[in-house]
C-alpha cells in the first residue's frame, strides 16, 4: 500500500467515526425528549417566559402551628438597697408561624437563614436553636454582668427597671409567584415603647429570595421620579386628613417595602413623614416603570393573592406597674389638743321642712342625766338672819 492510499484510509475512518458519532449523539437527544434542531435559535427572553408559564405545579405553602415561648430573669440585687421595686428584669417573648414547605418544596435554607438572621439576629441553622438561643440572652436596661438569674413566672415589671422584648414571625401574604414573610420586634425599655417590621420576599417557583435591588431598579432619576409619585399620593391623602395631622412630604425613597396585594407598601418610620410609623401604598401600574425586567416578568404571571390578617399573633402587653407611692405617716394625736364636745353637740339636729308654708318643729332634746327627786313638793319659804330656813 502507498502513501497515497494509507491517508485515504485514514481519511475515510476518520469520517465514518464522526458520522457514528453525530448518529449516537442524535438516538440519545431523542431517547430523553430534548430533540431541537440546531438552527432554530430562540431568543432569550422567549425562554424566561416560557420557563415562568411551563410550571404547572402551584401547590398551597405549608406553616407550622403557632408556637409561644416565654423566659423571665431578674437582678440578683435591688438597684437601691431595701428597695424589692428596684430590681432590673428581662422579659423574653418570641411567637412564630413558621414556613414548612413552600410551592411543596421543603428545603428552605435560604429562606430559613434570612428569617433567622433578621429575627433572632443569629447564625443557627435550625429556628429552634436560633430562638433558644435568643431566649437565653436577656436584655436589661443597664448593664449588670452575670449578675441575674431567670424565673419561672412573670415578674412585675416596673418603669426604669422593667424591660419586655418581644418577636414575632408570621406570613404576611402568599400569591402564585410571592410569599412575604414579616418580621415584627416590640420592645419596653423602661420608658417607651417602640416597634419596627421587616419582610422578606420569596419567589415561590424560583425557590430565590428577592431583595429589594431585584424589585426596584437602582437609577438616581428613576429614584427621584419615584420620590414624586410617592408625594403625589401623600398629596391626596392629605385631602381628607384634618389641619393637626397633615403628613409631610418625603425626602427620600425608604428602604423597607412590602409587596402587598395591589401595590407596594413604602414604609416611614416615626419622625420622617408623620409622629408615627405610617405606610404610603402605591399601586403596581404606577410603579411598573421603576420595576426590574426580572420582577415586571414575576408580575405577569402573578395572581391568586392572599393575605394572612387574621394570624393570631399579637404583642404581649407590657403591664408596666407604676411605682408605689409610701403613704404619709400620720402624727400622734394629743389628749390635750382634743376639743371636748359640749352638750350642744350631743343633741339631735333639728329636722328642717321641706315647705316654706309649714313651721318648724321643736325637737326636745335629750336628757344628758337623770335626776332623782324625793317625792316631796317643794315648799316657799324665806330666810332668817342666821341663814336657817323657816
Amino acid at each position: 500500500m502507498t502513501k497515497k492510499n494509507l491517508i485515504i484510509v485514514i481519511i475515510l475512518l476518520a469520517i465514518i467515526d464522526l458520522v457514528a458519532a453525530g448518529w449516537y449523539i442524535s438516538r440519545s437527544i431523542e431517547a430523553t425528549g430534548r430533540s431541537q434542531s440546531l438552527f432554530d435559535q430562540r431568543d432569550s427572553t422567549d425562554i424566561i417566559a416560557e420557563a415562568d408559564t411551563a410550571v404547572n405545579l402551584n401547590q398551597p405553602d405549608v406553616f407550622d402551628k403557632p408556637q409561644f415561648n416565654t423566659f423571665y430573669f431578674i437582678s440578683n440585687t435591688p438597684s437601691i438597697s431595701g428597695d424589692q421595686t428596684s430590681y432590673y428584669t428581662s422579659t423574653k417573648h418570641v411567637k412564630v408561624i413558621w414556613p414548612l414547605k413552600v410551592n411543596g418544596d421543603s428545603v428552605l435554607g435560604d429562606l430559613n437563614k434570612e428569617l433567622i438572621k433578621q429575627a433572632f439576629g443569629n447564625t443557627q441553622t435550625s429556628m429552634k436553636d436560633a430562638r433558644y438561643v435568643y431566649l437565653n440572652t436577656p436584655e436589661f436596661n443597664k448593664p449588670i454582668g452575670d449578675e441575674y438569674r431567670s424565673l419561672t413566672k412573670a415578674p412585675r415589671v416596673y418603669p426604669v427597671y422593667g424591660n419586655v422584648s418581644q418577636v414575632l414571625v408570621y406570613p404576611y401574604m402568599t400569591s402564585q409567584r410571592l410569599l412575604v414573610m414579616e418580621i415584627d420586634k416590640v420592645e419596653y425599655n423602661g420608658s417607651s415603647t417602640s416597634s419596627i417590621s421587616s419582610y422578606i420576599h420569596y419567589d415561590r417557583q424560583r425557590q430565590r429570595l428577592l431583595k429589594r435591588l431585584d424589585i426596584l431598579v437602582v437609577d438616581v432619576d428613576k429614584e427621584n421620579k419615584l420620590l414624586k409619585v410617592i408625594n403625589k399620593k401623600i398629596d391626596d391623602l392629605n385631602r381628607g386628613r384634618s389641619s393637626e395631622n397633615q403628613l409631610q412630604h418625603a425626602l427620600n425613597v425608604p428602604g423597607e417595602i412590602r409587596c402587598g396585594k395591589s401595590g407596594i407598601l413604602f414604609g416611614y418610620k416615626p419622625g420622617s413623614i408623620s409622629n408615627q410609623a405610617i405606610d404610603i401604598a402605591i399601586d403596581y401600574d404606577k410603579l411598573e416603570p421603576f420595576f426590574t425586567d426580572d420582577f415586571k416578568q414575576l408580575q405577569s404571571h402573578n395572581g391568586d393573592y392572599q393575605l394572612f390578617s387574621d394570624n393570631g399573633l399579637k404583642p404581649e402587653p407590657i403591664n408596666a406597674t407604676a411605682k408605689p407611692v409610701p403613704a404619709p405617716v400620720a402624727a400622734p394625736i394629743k389628749q390635750s389638743t382634743v376639743k371636748q364636745s359640749s352638750v350642744k353637740d350631743n343633741y339631735p339636729a333639728v329636722k328642717k321642712s321641706t315647705s316654706s308654708k309649714k313651721k318648724r318643729s321643736y325637737v326636745k332634746p335629750k336628757r344628758t342625766s337623770r335626776k332623782r327627786y324625793s317625792g316631796a313638793r317643794r315648799r316657799s319659804g324665806y330666810r332668817g338672819y342666821s341663814g336657817r330656813r323657816h
